[in-house]
C-alpha cells in the first residue's frame, strides 16, 4: 500500500500505531516543545517510491527487517542529526535526555519521511541505530586519541579518560569484574588503570595508555601516596577515592570525576571526622579537608540549635495560648445568670383574661 492510498486499510493502521513522538517525548517537556513536521505527507499527495524525495526535499524510506531502506540515504541521515545535536559530553545514546533524543528524531524527520504504518518500526530502528552508531564513533575516537571534526573541543576533553579500553562495558561494569576476581573491591588506580591501558599481546610489552593525560593521572596518584602516607597505612578503597577526587582529578564536574564517571554520580563520598579511621590515615587527610568539615559540622549545629529555638517559641507560645482559652472559660463559669421567666405567669394571664366585646 502506498502512501496516497485512503483505504479503509490505512486507516485502520494509523488508528493502532501511536506516533513515534509519543514514547520519547520526556514527562518533563511539553508536547508543544517537541513537535516537528509530519513525517508523513497528506493522503492527497500521490504516492512516492522509496528512494524518492517529496516535496520538502525528504527521502521516502520503509523498514527492511532490521534496517530500512534504501539504507545509505537514511544512514546519511542518521549520523548528520546525531553528530549536529551531540553538544554535550554523553557517553552513550541511553545517557542522552528523552527530550534531546526527541529532537534528533525530529530532525531525522525533517530529512527523511515514510508510511505512516510504519511508526513504530521506523522508531525503534532508529533507537537501535542510533546508539550502535554512537558507540562506534565514540570507540574511533578513544582508539585514534584524537578529537573528530564532528565533535566539539569541550566535549572532547570533558569525556577525556571516559573513552577507556572497556568498549561497550561501563567503568562500574568493569569495577564489578575486578572485584569477582580479586574477590575483594579494586581501588581507583587498579580499575583506572585496567580501562586506560591497551590490551597487550605479550605480557612483557610496556604499557600503550589511551591517552598522555591517563598516564599522568595514575603517576600522579602514586606520587601523593609515596609522599603523604606513610607504608603501614592501609590504602582502603574509602581513601584511595578520596585521594583520587581531592588531590589527584581535582573534584568532580557536574556531578562526574574524571574516570570514576556514573559510579559516582548520585553520591559523593564524603568522611566525617569519625569516618576517617585511624591516625595515620587522618594524618593523610590534611588540615585543610579537615576544617572544611568543621566547618560543615558548625554550620549544621547552628541550623539545629535555631531548629531547636523555634520549637521551644512555638511551644511557650501555644502554652500561652491554651492558658487564656482557660482564663476566658472561667471567667463565663463565675458571671451570673438571670432567671429566666415563670412559665405559669404566662398560663395564668391567658385564663383571667376576660373578653369585653358585645
Amino acid at each position: 500500500m502506498r502512501l496516497g492510498d485512503s483505504s479503509s486499510e490505512q486507516s485502520d493502521a494509523m488508528a493502532g500505531t501511536p506516533p513515534l513522538t509519543q514514547r520519547f517525548v520526556h514527562p518533563d517537556v511539553s508536547p508543544s516543545s517537541t513537535a516537528a513536521p509530519s513525517a508523513t505527507p497528506h493522503d492527497t499527495m500521490s504516492a512516492l517510491a522509496h528512494g524518492q524525495k517529496d516535496r520538502l526535499g525528504r527521502v521516502m524510506i520503509e523498514p527492511d527487517r532490521s534496517s530500512w531502506y534504501p539504507a545509505k540515504d537514511a544512514a546519511r541521515a542518521l549520523k548528520k542529526c546525531v553528530r549536529r545535536l551531540y553538544t554535550q559530553a554523553y557517553h552513550s545514546w541511553s545517557e542522552i535526555p528523552n527530550s534531546i533524543r526527541q529532537t534528533i528524531f525530529n530532525n531525522f524527520k525533517t530529512m527523511c519521511t515514510w508510511e505512516s504504518r510504519y511508526n513504530l518500526v521506523i522508531g525503534t530502528t532508529f533507537e537501535r541505530k542510533a546508539s550502535a552508531r554512537l558507540s562506534s564513533w565514540l570507540k574511533s575516537v578513544r582508539d585514534s586519541g584524537e578529537r573528530p571534526d564532528w565533535m566539539l573541543p569541550h566535549v572532547f576533553d570533558e569525556l577525556g579518560g571516559s573513552l577507556h579500553t572497556g568498549g561497550a562495558k561501563t567503568v562500574g561494569t568493569i569495577a564489578r569484574e575486578m572485584e569477582k576476581e580479586l574477590g575483594r573491591t579494586p581501588i581507583e588506580p587498579e580499575v583506572f588503570k585496567k580501562t586506560h591501558v591497551r590490551e597487550k599481546k605479550n605480557e612483557s610489552d610496556p604499557d600503550v595508555w589511551v591517552e598522555e593525560r591517563a598516564e599522568q593521572t595514575f603517576n600522579d596518584f602514586h606520587k601523593y601516596v609515596a609522599e603523604n602516607l606513610d607504608s603501614s597505612v592501609q590504602l582502603t578503597h574509602e581513601l584511595s577515592t578520596q585521594i583520587w577526587k581531592e588531590k589527584v582529578v581535582g573534584g568532580t564536574h557536574k556531578g562526574r570525576c574524571y574516570d570514576l564517571g556514573s559510579r559516582n554520580d548520585v553520591r559523593r563520598l564524603q568522611l566525617d571526622l569519625e569516618g576517617i579511621g585511624s591516625s595515620r590515615q587522618a594524618e593523610a587527610l590534611d588540615g585543610v579537608q579537615i576544617a572544611a568539615m568543621s566547618d560543615q559540622i558548625t554550620k549544621l549545629t547552628a541550623v539545629l540549635t535555631e531548629s531547636e529555638r523555634r520549637r521551644v517559641a512555638e511551644q511557650e507560645s501555644m502554652s500561652e495560648t491554651v492558658q487564656q482559652i482557660k482564663e476566658q472559660v472561667m471567667n463565663l463559669v463565675r458571671r451570673p445568670t438571670t432567671s429566666a421567666p415563670d412559665d405559669t405567669d404566662d398560663e395564668s394571664d391567658e385564663d383571667d383574661y376576660v373578653d369585653l366585646t358585645p
